[in-house]
């Protein structure tokens, strides 16, 4: 159970902070039921997830500790095995959806190897793997930059400047 005030991430939609928890008057819904009220940190969003539903997509932010350690970790944690070839896309969707931070850095150091394969081989990135890139690069980057107190767009700079410190 998550407590108002509490930071989650919630799935495909990010970093929330739980504003209220309570009933709502929508035709069709029992009057009783209750509902986490999501607020989106990078939008406006407002998000109504039931509280007895599936909240499987929904999960407290790692701490500033786990945060570190993990940064510490990412040398060592193994790119994500892709056991289709010719059609990983389902892969890469599978290791999103887990929204966890060691997932999606597999997911992460897959595709950048992939990427520089194919550049190796003349090609392009595929647009899927620039898609599940991008994807995967936001949710870890919002979360580590929420956890870390730096901005977004700055946690890769401290992720290399940690690494190369060591």
């Amino acid at each position: 159970m998550f407590d108002i005030g509490d930071t989650v991430l919630y799935g495909s939609s990010g970093i929330c902070e739980i504003g209220d928890i309570t009933t709502v008057d929508i035709p069709g819904v029992p009057k009783d039921k209750l509902f986490y009220i999501l607020y989106q940190k990078s939008g406006n969003a407002k998000i109504y997830v039931a509280v007895d539903g599936d909240t499987s997509k929904m999960r407290k932010l790692i701490s500033k500790a786990e945060a570190m350690k993990l940064i510490d970790q990412i040398a060592d944690i193994e790119p994500l095995k892709v056991k289709d070839k010719k059609k990983p896309e389902a892969e890469y969707k599978e290791a999103l959806q887990k929204y966890d931070c060691t997932e999606l850095i597999k997911l992460i150091k897959c595709l950048y190897f992939r990427k520089q394969q194919r550049q190796e081989e003349g090609k392009k990135a595929t647009a899927a793997d620039e898609k599940y890139m991008k994807l995967a690069e936001d949710v870890l980057y919002q979360e580590l930059g929420v956890v870390l107190d730096i901005p977004k767009d700055q946690v890769l700079n401290f992720i290399f400047t940690k690494i190369d410190t060591e």
